[in-house]
């Protein structure tokens, strides 16, 4: 035997320089082993001190035997060593097709981005992913993770059916979707989420004035309902005007579909105004919101985000009227609205890139707010790498709303107008009836 020890060191030696590869399947194998002899005395002395004990305590040797057999097959079937330690999976669908034969298409039909925008994503997100080098198994690629991640929330397919896609099990895929969202929301929200600064803003204000005529707005905020599965206790908190439970998503969004600031911590039930009025945009508005003034017929107009009726009048959040309207108001919230559908647009571009917020998904509802605010930066990274998006996603967005019908909006029953704020929209009514074309609404107002 020491020839042979001293031969295997050796061996052990030169594999080492020749820098042979050690495989961890190696070091699992080892430690199963050790595992095994553990259990084998752990079993030898369970064994003996359930005979003591049943010698001493019953009289009976029939009934000490056949107890202490029982108790000891019981250990027995307790302690078996595992004889299958990983179902064999195949993930032929990420190692082979994706890596090798996919082209931009089908990037963007699979995982609605291109090939460029998820090697970015994955590149943002090495530091917080990386795997383990000291796990007991081989790790996932980072990747592979993303992948996995971007797939189960742009088709909002099962744990188990994206676990059988990529060849794991469905428990690594909930892992994989709360260490990324968490990842995604930690790096790149705080670089894809941000307000407008002054110069950003007054190009925004710009191209809106150009596009529609209104004034010093710089995007419009409005929420939209995503579907959830919620909680048995306390369930009618989510269920929304509609009859059908959900998360609120308050955005506020510019005029090319991103997102500058989001909101996702309220249920279904409650009204947009709460919404806002619980949102940091409505909190720190003075600090969040550019300050830049114009002058329009001695009065000064400050910069603006358009809101629907469910929101307040105030100095920075500029809604249309509302009762009987007279042609120049009527034709003040034509133009309003006009410049509030980018909101509508980006909500349904959101969906239609990510369905995992179209429709009802198997994540729990405690998550989702992760789950909503990292779908809104994804959503953000691919509208800024100018990916395609298909006519056919908002077919798909039409067809959701069918089964999770919007609610209405609700308008705001006691809205305490600001008396400058009041004035600002009088000032701009006035001007747009001035220098454009009167227009009518193409549907009925609501009469108060």
């Amino acid at each position: 035997m020491p020839q042979v020890i001293s031969a295997c060191c050796v061996l052990h030696n030169i594999v080492e320089q020749f820098k042979d590869n050690y495989h961890a399947s190696w070091t699992m194998e080892l430690k199963r082993r050790r595992m095994t002899a553990e259990m084998r005395e752990k079993k030898k002395l369970l064994k003996h001190k359930i005979l003591l004990i049943c010698a001493t305590t019953m009289p009976s040797t029939i009934v000490q035997d056949a107890l202490s057999l029982t108790i000891v097959d019981q250990i027995n079937q307790c302690t078996q060593v595992r004889s299958l330690w990983m179902k064999m999976r195949s993930g032929d669908f990420w190692n082979r097709i994706v890596n090798n034969h996919f082209m931009d298409d089908d990037w963007l039909d699979n995982f609605r981005m291109t090939k460029s925008t998820f090697d970015y994503i994955c590149t943002q997100l090495f530091s917080e992913l990386t795997p383990n080098p000291l796990a007991f198994r081989p790790s996932l690629s980072v990747e592979k993770k993303v992948a996995i991640v971007i797939f189960k929330l742009s088709s909002c397919s099962e744990y188990r059916v994206v676990g059988n896609l990529f060849g794991v099990h469905k428990s690594t895929v909930h892992t994989c979707v709360y260490q990324v969202c968490k990842a995604i929301n930690k790096l790149l929200r705080p670089l894809h989420i941000t307000m407008p600064t002054l110069d950003e803003a007054k190009f925004i204000s710009q191209c809106i004035k150009k596009k529609t005529g209104m004034e010093q707005l710089i995007g419009a905020i409005d929420g939209t309902h995503i579907p959830v599965l919620p909680p048995k206790i306390g369930y009618r908190d989510f269920v929304n005007r509609k009859g059908w439970p959900s998360m609120v998503l308050q955005g506020y969004v510019d005029n090319n579909y991103i997102f500058r600031n989001i909101t996702i911590k309220h249920p279904g039930s409650v009204h947009d105004a709460t919404v806002l009025k619980d949102s940091n945009l409505y909190q720190n508005n003075e600090t969040l919101i550019p300050k830049h003034c114009i002058n329009i017929n001695g009065k000064e107009i400050p910069l603006m985000i358009a809101g629907d009726p469910a929101y307040p009048l105030l100095p920075w959040l500029l809604k249309g009227y509302t009762g009987s309207l007279t042609p120049e108001q009527e034709s003040f919230n034509t133009y309003h609205s006009s410049a509030r559908i980018c909101v509508e647009n980006a909500f349904g571009r959101l969906k239609g890139r990510l369905r995992c917020l179209l429709k009802r998904c198997d994540i729990n509802y405690k998550f989702m707010p992760q789950v909503i605010s990292a779908c809104c930066v994804l959503h953000n990274i691919v509208e800024q790498f100018k990916d395609n998006y298909h006519a056919s996603w908002t077919m798909e967005v039409n067809e959701g709303n069918i089964c999770y019908a919007q609610p209405s909006q609700r308008e705001l029953s006691q809205d305490t107008i600001n008396t400058n704020s009041k004035e600002i929209r009088e000032i701009l009514k006035e001007h747009m009836a001035m220098n454009y074309p009167l227009r009518k609404s193409s549907f009925k107002q609501i009469q108060t």
